[in-house]
């Protein structure tokens, strides 16, 4: 078994206006030899607002939304866990080997959240990789799990942070992955835990969260960004 045959469903979420990443995607899975079937494997529509209502921006709420959705599909579907990622994922090169260790391990934990993938490169270093407490904020969402027995506890805690106003001590309105932290942070009693050798990257991509900068403005300069953007993750992919 590989690492998303684990899991009862994967989640890929994806603004349907984005065909670009949706196909890089199917790639990026196809590449690895893992089968997209669109049932145990698929994408879910992510949510479009067109108001921010406090977060940091229109992008940040849509983001907040889509991974708020997926928990609601998956508790709907009483699923006992799921994977959930972002349409830019970049699996490692080493998924194949470390993938199967890291499911292997997680088989005798407890967990509520695991992030198999995150900005620690200096975890890559360790000769033999393994699953570490997190301990400090994680400022990426893109690859991560959620054991069904917590899907109710991360989405009340969600929508306590949608009914608070900007600023609240507690934490209003903010970016998904700053809000999985504070729930880690604050609750002693979720047990989330990085897989040390990082899984999978945000794939070198225009950006759906921010205002635009010229180059991906501009129709001809966004054709050479996307071709240049191509080229790196090739080039990525070789080395991660």
């Amino acid at each position: 078994m590989n690492m998303i045959d684990y899991f009862d469903r994967t989640r890929i979420i994806n603004i349907p206006s984005r065909k670009d990443r949706r196909l890089e995607t199917v790639e990026e899975f196809t590449r690895n030899g893992f089968h997209f079937d669109e049932k145990k494997i698929g994408f879910f529509e992510a949510v479009t607002p067109s108001e921010g209502n406090g977060f940091p921006s229109i992008g940040a709420r849509g983001c907040f939304l889509s991974h708020l959705g997926v928990l609601e599909e998956a508790m709907r579907l009483n699923l006992k866990n799921i994977l959930i990622m972002e349409d830019d994922i970049q699996f490692s090169n080493r998924i194949s080997q470390y993938g199967k260790q890291a499911i292997e391990s997680l088989e005798g934990m407890e967990w509520d959240i695991v992030y198999f993938g995150h900005p620690f490169e200096g975890s890559s270093n360790l000769s033999l990789p393994v699953w570490k407490v997190v301990d400090e904020p994680i400022h990426l969402s893109h690859f991560y799990a959620v054991n069904g027995k917590s899907l109710g506890k991360l989405r009340d805690f969600l929508f306590q942070v949608l009914e608070r106003p900007p600023g609240h001590p507690d934490g209003g309105p903010m970016h998904y992955d700053a809000a999985l932290n504070t729930l880690i942070q604050s609750n002693k009693e979720i047990l989330a835990y990085y897989f040390t050798w990082s899984l999978g990257y945000q794939r070198p991509s225009r950006t759906d969260l921010h205002e635009l900068s010229i180059v991906d403005r501009a129709p001809i300069l966004r054709s050479v960004m996307a071709m240049l953007r191509r080229l790196k993750a090739k080039i990525l992919r070789r080395i991660r």
